[in-house]
């Protein structure tokens, strides 16, 4: 997507807008299934459940991980086809699980023995998978170290066999899954998964698949040095290996694109205020995640572009200080009206997008082959209200 683009999406959409390249989706898809032929791929739905976003990556034989009732639905909806859907995470209350067996979903993880007792219930031909945690440090932000010993995530090993020795007592244990963390670079943390998961396999033969889960960085990921590492793990335990990309297939496509409301010059701080921050992407404020914030340069804003840069904080409009898109940024010179994109905002920025100080949430916006079309209409202000019950007159 060019500059000369995105200032066209812009004024025709406002902003905040998020943008999905979807061509780039495409390639990130075709490189995983060039690296990784025989692996089954379960998309994580959470990354950016846009219903745009889900159809084209059904359509390029993508499967779905879903967490909730409605990321169920949104898959369903979007045409994955039910034996292609993963139901995993902590919640899979009665509600959840009765809904995935009725649509015939392929597979769950069981993240505890709770979960379980519901799905025996309901379970059909659901196969199973066992979460477990490796409790090793995956070399990650805190909030995203779900395979750290004090995480919230799976079991621990014997727990998880002993868990796994009762699904396979009924024929549904399909093998173990581990999820060690987002934003993962150091591939020596699979050597590890490998030495956690190798006794579950020796006790459990026969198993055909290890989930691995997700969480590849973004950006440059080592993906053919993981795809190899990946491969021979898989082959050592036996089974088919199953992976659940999200960040990486969507990242990279997305842009934030926010304008410049006002520029404050003094004080030690030169402060950046757009229209744009936590409300819209909670990222930077929850766990310190950068993200590349540029001037769109196209037309009237080259000069800006080329001129000298500034030092400069990219702040939220709302009244946190934690509202920030960015600190200590080197950009050209701006003022007020000048577009900036925020790069690398296709996973989990619209997704936890809120309407925090009644914020009406943006639009978004994906470009296929050059075309532009709106998938999600900005929020209005009355659209804040429109759920809500008013007292009777």
């Amino acid at each position: 997507m060019d500059d000369a683009l995105l200032h066209a999406i812009a004024g025709r959409f406002g902003t905040p807008t998020y943008v999905y390249d979807l061509d780039l989706i495409t390639r990130r898809r075709r490189e995983l299934g060039r690296l990784l032929p025989r692996a089954a791929l379960r998309y994580a739905a959470k990354a950016n459940p846009n219903g745009a976003v889900l159809r084209h990556l059904a359509a390029l034989g993508a499967g779905a991980e879903v967490i909730t009732l409605g990321e169920l639905e949104r898959a369903l909806r979007a045409g994955v086809e039910p034996p292609d859907i993963l139901v995993g995470g902590p919640r899979q209350d009665t509600e959840l699980v009765a809904r995935s067996s009725e649509a015939g979903v392929g597979l769950a993880s069981l993240d505890s023995p709770d979960q379980w007792r519901i799905w025996r219930d309901h379970a059909g031909d659901v196969q199973m998978l066992v979460r477990v945690n490796p409790g090793l440090d995956p070399r990650t932000h805190e909030h995203l170290a779900t395979g750290a010993a004090t995480s919230k995530f799976g079991l621990p090993p014997a727990a998880a066999l002993e868990l796994g020795r009762e699904v396979a007592d009924a024929g549904l244990l399909a093998g173990f899954h581990v999820h060690a963390g987002s934003m993962i670079r150091d591939l020596a943390v699979y050597d590890a998964i490998l030495d956690v998961l190798a006794p579950l396999y020796d006790a459990l033969p026969g198993r055909p698949l290890v989930d691995l889960g997700g969480g590849f960085a973004v950006p440059d990921f080592p993906l053919e040095a993981f795809a190899r590492r990946a491969q021979r793990l898989a082959a050592q335990l036996g089974a088919r290996l199953l992976l659940e990309p999200g960040r990486f297939l969507v990242a990279e496509s997305g842009v934030l694109l926010t304008r410049v409301l006002h520029v404050k010059r003094d004080g030690p701080t030169r402060h950046v205020v757009a229209d744009a921050g936590m409300a819209e992407l909670l990222r930077p404020a929850l766990y310190g995640a950068v993200h590349p914030i540029r001037v769109v340069s196209s037309g009237a804003a080259a000069a800006v572009a080329s001129g000298p840069e500034d030092t400069l904080d990219i702040d939220g409009p709302l009244c946190e200080n934690a509202d920030r898109l960015g600190r200590d940024r080197r950009l050209p010179a701006v003022a007020a009206g000048t577009l900036l994109a925020v790069d690398e905002a296709g996973a989990y920025g619209f997704a936890m997008a809120s309407n925090y100080a009644s914020s009406p949430r943006p639009a978004e916006v994906a470009v296929e082959a050059g075309v532009a079309r709106l998938v999600r209409r900005r929020e209005s202000v009355a659209d804040l209200w429109r759920l809500e019950i008013e007292p009777p007159p």
